[in-house]
Order: C-alpha cells, then sequence, then structure tokens
C-alpha cells in the first residue's frame, strides 16, 4: 500500500469525475482561474504566487509577458486562442518571459516524467518537453509529439515495490475510448491494460469505472503481470482521489491512509472504504496533511482530523467557513461566492492579498514580489517603481534604513524610512504613518502612494480592476 503514502507527494491529486458538474453560479471578483501556483484573472492576465523552487511568492505576482490568458497548468498557460505557452521569470528582476510550444492546442494536463514534463492537449495529442537552465525552465525548441500514443484524456502514476525495497515506476493513460494503458518508466513501450475498459478517471494506481466501481493495479513489483482487482466497498462513485470517494448519492467514503505519529515515529493505517455517516451532501472532499476537509453542497467547509489508527464512521466535523463556492485541487485553498480566495493556517481560513496590477503610465510593472495591502495602504517591493520616478535609493543593509532621494518639480526631496525603529522621515521631519515598514519572504516594502506623490507623481486605485495607476510626467 506504498502508494497510499507517496501519493500525496508523486501522484495528482486531481479529483476525476464521472460526468462534469452542473455549471455553477458565475463567482463574484476578478478571478477566473487559480490553482496551487497561479491565478488566471477575468481580464485575461496571469499571475504567479506560492512556492517556487526556493522562492516564495508570498502574495500574487503578475507574469507580465503574458496575456489573453484563459488558463495555466504550471508554468504552462493556454491563450484564449488555444495556443499553449511556457513562461518563466527572472526572480531577481522580476521578468518573465514566454515561448510558444509548437504544435499545441488546448492543455489538458502536464505532469512531470523525471527531469522531463508530459503535457496533453485538447485533442489528446501527447508531449514530451525536455528541461532547460534555470528554475522551472523547459527547452522548448526540443518538444517532441509521442507518435506511439494519442487520444489521451487523463494520466496518472504510482510504484511497484518489494521487500528489497526496489522500486518501478508505472504510468498509466487513459484514451478517449476508455482504455487504458501502462508504461514503465524508463522503457518505450507502451501497452494497454488487460481488463480495463470503460475506464472514467484514473488516480494512481486506481482507476474508476463508467459503472461507479473503482479498480486497483498492483503496486507489488512482480515479473508476470496481475490483472486488476476490484476495490470492495466502494461502488456507484462520482468522484474519487487518492484517500476520499463521492458516490452518486453525494455521501462520502475514506479509504486512505489515517497517521499516528510524528517524525521518524510516523505510521501510516490503511484501511477499507468507510463511510462517513456524519456529514452527507457532499461536493468536494480532499486531504490536507493530517486534516480531512469537506465542502457540501450548500457551501460550508468542513475538517476532521486522520490522526488516528482506523477513520471512525461517525467521526466529528468542525466548521471552517460557509458561502464557499470552490475547493481547490488538494484543497489547500478555496474560493468564496464573493470571489475571494482563502487558504489554512492551523485550520484556521485566513484570505489571501488580491492579485494588483501595477500600472506607470499606462505600462504594467513587473514586481519581485507582489503589492500588498495592510490598513488600506498599498505597499511594493523596495526596488520596484521608484527609481522609474526618478528617485535614487541608497539601502543599508547593516541598519536596515532605505534613504530616496528625489525631486518633486525643481524641489529635491530626501525620504529616510528606517525598518528598525519604524521611523519615516521627509527631508529630515518625521512623518506619522498609519502602518510601519515591513519585510515579507526576503522584500522590503514601501508606501507607494506616499513615496509615488512626493516624487510628484498621481496615483489612482481602480477597485473594480484591482490596478492601481501612476501617472508621472517628469
Amino acid at each position: 500500500m506504498k502508494d497510499r503514502i507517496v501519493s500525496v507527494l508523486l501522484a495528482s491529486l486531481t479529483a476525476l469525475q464521472i460526468v462534469s458538474p452542473a455549471a455553477a453560479a458565475p463567482v463574484s471578483g476578478t478571478i477566473a482561474q487559480y490553482g496551487t501556483g497561479t491565478i488566471v484573472k477575468k481580464d485575461g492576465t496571469l499571475w504567479e504566487w506560492g512556492r517556487q523552487g526556493m522562492l516564495e511568492r508570498s502574495v500574487p505576482t503578475q507574469v507580465t509577458a503574458l496575456k489573453d490568458i484563459q488558463a495555466s497548468i504550471g508554468h504552462f498557460a493556454v491563450k484564449k486562442d488555444d495556443t499553449v505557452w511556457h513562461w518563466a521569470v527572472d526572480y531577481r528582476t522580476g521578468k518573465s518571459t514566454a515561448v510558444q510550444v509548437p504544435g499545441m492546442k488546448g492543455l489538458t494536463d502536464v505532469v512531470p516524467y523525471g527531469e522531463t514534463v508530459f503535457a496533453v492537449d485538447a485533442d489528446g495529442a501527447v508531449y514530451r518537453i525536455p528541461p532547460g537552465e534555470g528554475y522551472y525552465a523547459r527547452n522548448i525548441a526540443e518538444t517532441v509529439k509521442l507518435s506511439d500514443i494519442d487520444s489521451i484524456i487523463a494520466f496518472s502514476s504510482y510504484y511497484e515495490s518489494d521487500p528489497k525495497l526496489e522500486d518501478r515506476e508505472q504510468w498509466l493513460f487513459l484514451k478517449k475510448d476508455g482504455t487504458v494503458l501502462r508504461h514503465t518508466k524508463g522503457r518505450s513501450e507502451f501497452t494497454p491494460v488487460t481488463g480495463l475498459d470503460g475506464i472514467v478517471a484514473l488516480e494512481g494506481r486506481f482507476a474508476l469505472q463508467n459503472d461507479g466501481t473503482v479498480w486497483a493495479l498492483s503496486d507489488e513489483l512482480s515479473q508476470s503481470v496481475q490483472p486488476p482487482q476490484q476495490v470492495k466497498g466502494l461502488n456507484d462513485i462520482k468522484k474519487l482521489t487518492a484517500f476520499t470517494a463521492i458516490d452518486g448519492e453525494s455521501r462520502l467514503w475514506y479509504w486512505g491512509s489515517t497517521a499516528t505519529g510524528f517524525s521518524d515515529g510516523t505510521q501510516y493505517h490503511a484501511q477499507a472504504p468507510v463511510r462517513i455517516a456524519t456529514i452527507n451532501d457532499v461536493r468536494d472532499a480532499y486531504v490536507v496533511g493530517r486534516s480531512l476537509i469537506v465542502l457540501t453542497n450548500n457551501g460550508k467547509l468542513y475538517e476532521t482530523s486522520i490522526e488516528t489508527d482506523k477513520m471512525s464512521s461517525n467521526p466529528s466535523f468542525s466548521l471552517l467557513a460557509d458561502h464557499v463556492d470552490n475547493l481547490g485541487d488538494e484543497g489547500r485553498h478555496f474560493q468564496k461566492t464573493d470571489g475571494t480566495l482563502w487558504g489554512w493556517h492551523d485550520n484556521t481560513p485566513e484570505p489571501f492579498q488580491p492579485p494588483i496590477e501595477l500600472v506607470l503610465n499606462g505600462e504594467t510593472i513587473s514586481l519581485t514580489n507582489g503589492v500588498v495591502t495592510r490598513n488600506n495602504q498599498a505597499f511594493v517591493p523596495l526596488r520596484s517603481v521608484f527609481e522609474k520616478l526618478g528617485a535614487k535609493l541608497d539601502w543599508d543593509n547593516s541598519a536596515k534604513i532605505v534613504k530616496l532621494d528625489g525631486t518633486n518639480g525643481a524641489s529635491p526631496l530626501r525620504i529616510t524610512i528606517d525598518f528598525r525603529s519604524g521611523v519615516t522621515t521627509l527631508d529630515g521631519k518625521t512623518v506619522q504613518t498609519q502602518t510601519e515598514p515591513f519585510s515579507l519572504s526576503g522584500y522590503s516594502y514601501l508606501p507607494l502612494r506616499f513615496i509615488s506623490e512626493q516624487l510628484g507623481a498621481n496615483v489612482e486605485w481602480k477597485q473594480k480592476e484591482e490596478q492601481i495607476s501612476i501617472s508621472y510626467n517628469p
């Protein structure tokens, strides 16, 4: 049952369904799509957030190299004309670049395959894209369309192992006709899986059939091919993840491992599927850390612990939030009906900073980290826009003091901000500020409106568009 443990890290946890859910009422706000690493706004702009390699994008930061985006998966984006683009960011400057992936139209999924990635387009063609230099870089010019397979709609991976702790990575490819191909990593063959047909979804080594049954491939390394076995206790399933299942009556089933202990003493406890009787009318469910997060059809979000040696059929749930429209993939984020995005901190929901565009004289500014709002004030990273307003910046790293020398008309001025004391001065006189200067994820933030207006610029907040527009005539 190794895959139950490693699937959290190695397999896609995207929920898979027999049929698409009924279209929900449009969500308010500016966000059209979001995932664990990107946001697409309704105006077609693309934003990056979350951990990116060694870097933490603590707030949404615009990828200025792309516009007219309709969807994004990882570092691949689909424009409204269905062309597919790969983008990368120089995190020292915030500048982004984008390259079109040749031949691809639309994008179904992108998953890592060692150092390369597999990507599936809207026609079901599979592409292998090799790595480039730098974080998330890809050698797009060397993209190869696989000639051995076509008509693919989904794929997943899992590991086979034996008592000697040897592992072999297997890949499953789901075709439009409901059949499944198997591929052993490092080999070239794609072999039909006998006994799997009418399949509508894959999750690790498990397959969901169109009659609602769930089938499992063996995770034991063997010289002979083992036939798939039906998972007992799961029937009429409509939605499947690595730990949960939802049946045709919107009832929740838990079939993943539970956990006890910590660090090297952590133990995982596999069990047969159990129906959770204390919650009904379920729309979505994921395991996040040691919590089971459940969204019901009336927009309420609940949590219960999986820190036990056996999951009970009647666990106690706590209400986390209401007015929830959708739960993001992997359950780590959710969107309310007002369009705001939320995440978790110690199992307490907290709103995320909105994606705010910064525009100077009609040009979108690339930032090393996004705009932060505190006490109705906007703050931007130290080196972002002020030098474009004629200011000269001097940062004393040991004293944690920044000095900005500039002009307002013909009059020179100096602004000094002490990050340790929180004191701001203008031409030597202390200025009372509502919010003290701060640092976030290694970036020092400065008050945008105060400094910009002192340098002679006009600042306008466009709330509906979530845009700050600066006009400056030197």
